[in-house]
This record gives C-alpha cells, sequence and structure tokens, in this order.
C-alpha cells in the first residue's frame, strides 16, 4: 500500500478572500471543483468539505449537487476527480490522487480563511474506502470522515503519533446492499472502528442498496456542521 500521508501546507491567506462561486483547479490531466460562498466574508474562517466520488467518478453530478450547500451551510466544498477510474488506492498507481489533492488544499488555503479544526471528508463506496484511509491516516488535518458503504479500511500507522486525535466517523450502509454485504463488510466495519476508538456514528438504511440514499448527503453534512440555516 502507499503512504497515505497527506502533503498539505495549512496557512493563513494573507489578502482578501478569493472569489465565491464555483470555480476549479486543474493539474495537467487532473481537476477538482471548488465551491465556495458566494460572497465570502473577510475574516470569517469557512469549515471545509473534501467529497470524494466512487468508481465512475460523478465528479461533475456530485459538484452540481452541492451547488446551494456553500451558501447554506457556509462552508467550502472540494470535490476532486480520481485520475483512473477509480481511486489510486484501488486502482494502484503512485499515488498522484493524493498528491493532487495536497495540491488543491494548498490552494484553497491560500484563496479562503479555513477552520482548521473543522476540515472533513465525505466518500461513497470506492471513495467512501479512500476517504476513511486518508483522514484516519492525518488526523492532524480532518477531525471528521462521512462515509457510504466503505468496502474495507486502510490506515497509514506510520503516520500517527501517539498523541493523535481520534476523527469523528459517521458510517451508513444500505441492508441490502448487492455489493458489500450488510453482515460480512457493514457490520465488521463496526465494529472494528468502535475496537480502534473512533467517534462513531453508524447508521442502516433499511431495504437500501449500494447506490446512496437521497438524504444521506444532507444528513452527513448536518452531523459534521450543524443544520443548514
Amino acid at each position: 500500500m502507499n503512504s497515505l500521508a497527506l502533503k498539505a501546507t495549512f496557512a493563513e491567506p494573507d489578502g482578501p478572500p478569493g472569489g465565491g462561486g464555483l470555480g476549479r483547479i486543474t493539474h495537467g490531466e487532473q481537476a477538482a471543483y471548488v465551491l465556495a460562498p458566494t460572497t465570502p466574508e473577510p475574516g470569517r474562517a469557512y469549515p471545509l468539505v473534501v467529497v470524494l466520488h466512487g468508481a465512475g467518478r460523478q465528479d461533475e453530478m456530485i459538484a452540481r449537487g452541492l451547488k446551494d450547500e456553500p451558501d447554506r451551510r457556509h462552508a467550502v466544498f472540494v470535490v476532486p476527480r480520481s485520475r483512473q477510474m477509480t481511486w489510486d488506492l484501488i486502482a494502484g498507481g503512485p499515488g498522484e490522487d493524493l498528491a493532487f489533492l495536497g495540491l488543491v488544499l494548498d490552494a484553497v488555503y491560500r484563496r479562503f480563511r479555513i477552520d482548521a479544526a473543522r476540515q472533513a471528508l465525505i466518500g461513497f463506496s470506492d471513495g467512501a474506502s479512500y476517504g476513511l484511509g486518508i483522514a484516519l491516516s492525518n488526523p492532524r488535518i480532518f477531525a471528521a470522515v462521512m462515509a457510504w458503504a466503505a468496502g474495507f479500511l486502510a490506515i497509514d500507522a506510520q503516520n500517527l503519533r501517539g498523541d493523535d486525535p481520534k476523527p469523528r466517523v459517521f458510517l451508513e450502509y444500505g441492508t441490502h446492499d448487492q455489493l458489500f454485504p450488510f453482515e460480512h463488510v457493514a457490520l465488521p466495519m463496526r465494529d472494528t472502528l468502535t475496537r480502534l476508538g473512533y467517534p462513531l456514528e453508524f447508521r442502516a438504511d433499511e431495504g437500501g442498496i449500494h447506490w446512496p440514499r437521497a438524504g444521506f448527503m444532507g444528513d452527513a453534512l448536518d452531523w459534521f456542521l450543524g443544520a443548514a440555516a
């Protein structure tokens, strides 16, 4: 397994916040959407939420679905795209997706004032597995992770220190998930995270399948950010 240590340098912007709304960061073939409040308030520190798509790269669809959330939630959202059809942790490769995410976060930190204590990841399926791995391997960056139908848990123990905090975890599965059987994936994941000492909010969508239920994103954001105004 490649290292899951995220190389991102937190910094305070040295000028007024950048323009709000929808933006895009590219680096060669890689791209990420950035969604910010329409008129960022000078001096206000915004929570940051990174949203990771599942296999098949639904980043554009996710960005469209989030278009109203920055103003409703008073938060900045980042929606990166995997270089291959899924994330490098699953597809293999030299860690280009994680390196690109670090570049994106560096750019966001320079552009907006981010609340360092309120940064989280949210992911779906492969993105849920990747999000769990990144968040739990980088607890000095991420305070929480929200995951729908994570298939496995990968933690880079070499990047952890004894005094690291434990990120909060919001974890949900459909009880009729056709790819990750509930009894064989969801319940063991719940038990493993509990045994490792992570503060866990575990939910089961009765009758739900692998595709996320309509209200998952809103519930996960409510859990992390509080209900929208």
